[in-house]
C-alpha cells in the first residue's frame, strides 16, 4: 500500500522545494569574507571552513550561480593546464575595483586585469577563439562575477571585500578571462 504524502505537501507542493527552503532572503546581509572563501574553493578535503563557506554560498542564489560558472571555467582551464594558483597576480587598488564594479570600463583601469602571466593570457585568448564551449563558459563566468562583485559593492562594507573576492581562484579566472577577451583595451 502506497504511504500517503504527508499534509504539508498536500497542502503546499511548494513548501518542499529545496532551493525555496533553503535559499536566503534576497535582502540578507552577506558575509563578504565567507562569499570570497566559497569563491577560492576548498584546498582539500580537510578545508572544514572552506567547505563551510561553500555550503553556505551554494544557499544564495547569484553566488551558487557564480560558484557553478567558476566551476565549470576551472575545470576546463585546468584540462588545458591553466591553474589559478600557478599564476602572478598584481591586485589593483580597491577604489579602482569600486570604480570597476559600478560600471566603469576601459584602458584607465587596466590594472584589474591584474594576472601577470602572458602565456596563460595567451593560452585563454587560443582557447576563446578555438572552443566555442569554453568561450561560452569563460563569458558566463564574466558575468556572473560582475553581478557579484556590484552587489559587494553597493553594501556598505562590500568594499572592503573587493580585493579578497578578486583574490580568489574565481577572481584569478575572472581576471585572467578578461585580459584575455581585452576587457580592459
Amino acid at each position: 500500500i502506497p504511504a500517503s504524502p504527508p499534509p504539508a505537501a498536500a497542502a503546499d507542493p511548494q513548501g518542499l522545494l529545496p532551493l525555496a527552503a533553503e535559499a536566503a532572503p534576497a535582502d540578507a546581509g552577506r558575509d563578504w569574507g565567507q562569499v570570497a572563501l566559497a569563491l577560492d574553493f576548498p584546498r582539500d578535503e580537510r578545508d572544514d571552513a572552506g567547505w563551510a563557506a561553500l555550503a553556505a554560498g551554494a544557499r544564495d542564489r547569484p553566488i551558487a550561480e557564480l560558484l557553478q560558472a567558476a566551476e565549470d571555467a576551472l575545470t576546463l582551464l585546468a584540462q588545458h593546464g591553466v591553474y589559478m594558483e600557478d599564476l602572478s597576480v598584481r591586485l589593483a587598488p580597491p577604489a579602482l575595483w569600486t570604480r570597476f564594479a559600478q560600471g566603469e570600463r576601459g584602458p584607465a583601469l587596466a590594472s584589474i586585469g591584474g594576472i601577470d602571466s602572458p602565456e596563460a593570457v595567451e593560452s585563454v585568448r587560443r582557447m576563446m577563439k578555438a572552443d566555442p564551449v569554453f568561450r561560452d563558459t569563460a563569458m558566463h563566468l564574466m558575468r556572473r562575477f560582475d553581478g557579484v562583485l556590484r552587489r559587494a559593492a553597493a553594501e556598505p562594507r562590500g568594499v572592503d571585500r573587493l580585493l579578497a573576492l578578486a583574490d580568489s581562484r574565481t577572481g584569478r579566472a575572472f581576471m585572467l578571462v578578461a585580459q584575455a577577451v581585452g576587457a580592459f583595451d
